[in-house]
C-alpha cells in the first residue's frame, strides 16, 4: 500500500501509528488507514502512552479491523491497552493478538473512579413490508434512562446533530454494503451498523448508557427489556445481550481495569427461537424466561456468567449467523457477547468467556 501520512513505523506485517494525544479519535485519516490496511492484509498497531484514552468509536473500529492498541509504560515496556497483558515486542500483537490474553501486567491499574453502566448489544431485522428506520432502537433504549443521542457521524469528531432519518439515508446509500455510524450523548455512546441481506435490512447496535448508582443492580434491566418490546413492534430482534458494567463517566476507553461485567439478560427474537435446543431441562438452570412479539424470548440470567454460558450452550451458532448474514455485532466493549463478524475476538458464543 502507498505510504500513509499516519504511519510512523513498519515492523514486519505491522503498521505502527504513534499518538501522544490525551484522547485519540477515529479521524477520517485513521479510518482510511484501518480500511486500507485491512484491504491489503496488513495489521495496524496504535501505540500510545499510559495516559491516553480512546473514544468508543475508535475502540470499535480497532476491533472491527483487527487492530491492536499497545501502551508504552515509562520503563519502556509494552502492554495491551485493552487487556493489560505484557508484550515483549510489537510482533507479539501480530502472532498472539490483536488482543493479548493472559494475566494483566502490574502496570495495568484498576480504575480509581468509575460509574455504573448498562450495555446492550442487539441485532435486528427490518422486514421489507415496513419502513426502515435505523436508530429507533437506540432512541427507545435511551428513553429508559432519560438521555438521548445528540450527535452522530461516521468519523470523528462527531458534529452532525442526531437525526435518525439522516442516519437511515446514510445506511441506504451504503447498501448493500455494511454501513457503520456512531452516536453520542450525555452519558451515552453507541455504534450502529446496517446491511442488506436477501431484501432484509439487518441492523446491529451496541450501546452503553450511564445509569444511577442507587437502586438494586437489576432494577434497570426490566426497563431496558420493555424498550426491546417496544422496538419489536416495528423491527424484529434476533439476538441481544444486556450487561451491567463499570466504566468512565465520559465513556472514553483508558488503559485501566474496571473489573468484570455482569450479564443480566439475553434477548432471542421469534425467528431465532427455533434454533434453540430445548431438550432436557428448559429453561436452562439459573435462568428465567418471558415471551414477547409472538414468540420471542427474554431470558433473565440469575447468576451472571454461568447462566449466560448455560444458555449459550443451547444455541445453534451456525443458523444464528446465517439469519443475520454475518452482521458485525460489536462485542460490547470487551464484555464478551455474540460476535457475528470479525469483531475483536472476545466473545462467549459457544460458552467462551471474555478475558
Amino acid at each position: 500500500m502507498v505510504r500513509h501520512p499516519l504511519i510512523d513505523d513498519v515492523v514486519g506485517p505491522a503498521i505502527v501509528v504513534d499518538s501522544a494525544s490525551p484522547v485519540v479519535w477515529l479521524t477520517e485519516a485513521l479510518a482510511s488507514l484501518l480500511r486500507r490496511a485491512a484491504d491489503s492484509g496488513r495489521f495496524v498497531l496504535l501505540r500510545t502512552g499510559p495516559g491516553s484514552a480512546l473514544t468508543p468509536a475508535l475502540r470499535h473500529a480497532l476491533g472491527a479491523y483487527g487492530a491492536a492498541w499497545a501502551v508504552t509504560d515509562p520503563d519502556g515496556t509494552l502492554r495491551d491497552g485493552r487487556t493489560g497483558v505484557t508484550a515483549s515486542r510489537i510482533e507479539d500483537f501480530v502472532h498472539r493478538g490483536p488482543e493479548l490474553v493472559g494475566t494483566p501486567s502490574p502496570e495495568h491499574p484498576v480504575a480509581r473512579d468509575s460509574v455504573r453502566q448498562i450495555s446492550i448489544d442487539l441485532t435486528l431485522r427490518h422486514h421489507s413490508e415496513r419502513a426502515v428506520d435505523i436508530g429507533s432502537a437506540i432512541e427507545a433504549l435511551c428513553e429508559t434512562v432519560g438521555t438521548c443521542p445528540t450527535r452522530w457521524g461516521t468519523a470523528e469528531p462527531l458534529t452532525v446533530p442526531w437525526d435518525r432519518w439522516v442516519v437511515t439515508q446514510y445506511a441506504k446509500h451504503e447498501a448493500p454494503a455494511v454501513s457503520t455510524s456512531y452516536a453520542v450523548g450525555e452519558g451515552f455512546s453507541a455504534t450502529m451498523t446496517a446491511h442488506l441481506l436477501d431484501g432484509v435490512v439487518v441492523e446491529t447496535m451496541s450501546a452503553v448508557l450511564t445509569v444511577p448508582e442507587d437502586g438494586t443492580d437489576r432494577s434497570l434491566a426490566p426497563k431496558l427489556l420493555d424498550a426491546v418490546h417496544r422496538v419489536a413492534e416495528d423491527v424484529e430482534p434476533v439476538f441481544g445481550v444486556v450487561m451491567q458494567r463499570r466504566g468512565d463517566a465520559d465513556h472514553l476507553v483508558r488503559a485501566v481495569s474496571h473489573g468484570e461485567p455482569e450479564p443480566l439478560a439475553v434477548v432471542v427474537g421469534p425467528e431465532a427461537t427455533e434454533f434453540l435446543d430445548r431438550d432436557g431441562v428448559w429453561p436452562p438452570p439459573r435462568t428465567t424466561t418471558s415471551t414477547f412479539g409472538g414468540g420471542g424470548l427474554v431470558v433473565r440470567l440469575d447468576d451472571g456468567w454461568q447462566a449466560l454460558e448455560a444458555f449459550l450452550d443451547r444455541i445453534d451458532e451456525d443458523r444464528f449467523l446465517h439469519l443475520v448474514g454475518g452482521a458485525p455485532l460489536d462485542p460490547a466493549h470487551d464484555e464478551g457477547t455474540l460476535d457475528g463478524h470479525v469483531g475483536d475476538g472476545s466473545h462467549v458464543f459457544g460458552g467462551h468467556r471474555a478475558p
